[in-house]
């Protein structure tokens, strides 16, 4: 897959647009469809995307955290056999893009075939342009537009990367994984820490993930760590360390298994259980004897006890 910027004109596509957090069930629904319209006209598929959420331009006080960064989007944009991703630059001029320039500027681009959006979908300034004005503009324009209903579970709630989000701050991972469609990680680097974990006879692996990532409700988890060969039983505390604050929002692993160092490595980290929430211990000694309650509780459930 073709991960594009500042596109050339190019010839017959097969559009799909939307924003793509977290590349959910929703999500593949619609890339699916549009992978069908692609493959019946046999002409590539391209998503078309922003490089940034849009509230980060419009709400930069408050913008969402991210389910996905752009590497891991495009990673399961290939999964779903899409050819091309183009990621178009989102700032104020963008922002204010009538959305009838928004679909001439994907038109002068590529020769559109066909569109393919979600039912909610909005676009150009003050989110103006929707499902009506893309048919409009089909119509005028000679090409294929089909508007994706949701994609719900059997109770008939609606996927949405909102509500990834909300599952994740209550530390239901299991169910967020479910809206997904695959298991919720952290990527980063591991880094050198304080050496807290080290000095409570619990050594851990500081991994620095990307600032704007969606984390976990704050607490502590067994774990999956995969490292560049090997993946390995894990609990890790996702959040301030209230007890020995480090001053900012931190990832730490410790590894169940003897393990050689992995400082530089990039790993990727799996939430499995939530074991318990954040809190502060009166002491040292207090945090130490709890991380060895929560180490064992992980030994029994990963059958390693």
């Amino acid at each position: 897959m073709r991960v594009i910027r500042n596109a050339p004109s190019t010839g017959e596509r097969v559009v799909a647009l939307g924003t793509f957090d977290g590349v959910h069930r929703g999500h593949c629904s619609l890339i699916r469809s549009a992978k069908r319209i692609a493959e019946e006209m046999d002409i590539p598929l391209r998503v078309c995307t922003f490089d940034r959420h849009p509230l980060e331009v419009l709400r930069p006080a408050d913008p969402p955290e991210m389910l996905s960064t752009l590497p891991e989007k495009a990673s399961r944009m290939c999964e779903q056999g899409v050819d091309e991703m183009e990621l178009i630059d989102f700032d104020r001029k963008t922002a204010d893009l009538e959305p009838e320039a928004f679909l001439e500027g994907l038109r002068s681009r590529m020769r559109v075939q066909a569109v393919v959006a979600g039912w909610n979908y909005s676009f150009g300034r003050k989110g103006r342009g929707n499902a009506d004005l893309l048919k409009e503009d089909g119509r005028a324009h000679g090409y294929e537009v089909l508007i994706v209903p949701p994609e719900t579970l059997e109770d008939g709630t609606v996927i949405s990367s909102t509500l990834v989000r909300q599952k994740l701050k209550e530390g239901r991972i299991a169910e967020a994984g479910e809206l997904l469609g695959y298991d919720y990680s952290v990527t980063g680097t591991v880094a050198q820490g304080k050496h807290q974990g080290r000095a409570l006879g619990f050594p851990t692996a500081n991994i620095e993930p990307w600032k704007r990532k969606a984390l976990p409700k704050f607490g502590v988890y067994t774990c999956l760590l995969e490292t560049a060969g090997d993946t390995l039983p894990a609990i890790a505390n996702i959040g301030v360390q209230p007890t020995m604050p480090s001053g900012r929002v931190t990832v730490e692993a410790h590894i169940l298994q003897p393990c050689p160092a992995l400082y530089g490595q990039k790993v990727r980290l799996t939430p499995l259980t939530m074991l318990r929430e954040e809190r502060r211990f009166d002491s040292p000694e207090a945090l130490r004897n709890q991380i060895e309650k929560d180490r064992d509780q992980a030994l029994k459930l990963f059958d390693m006890a």
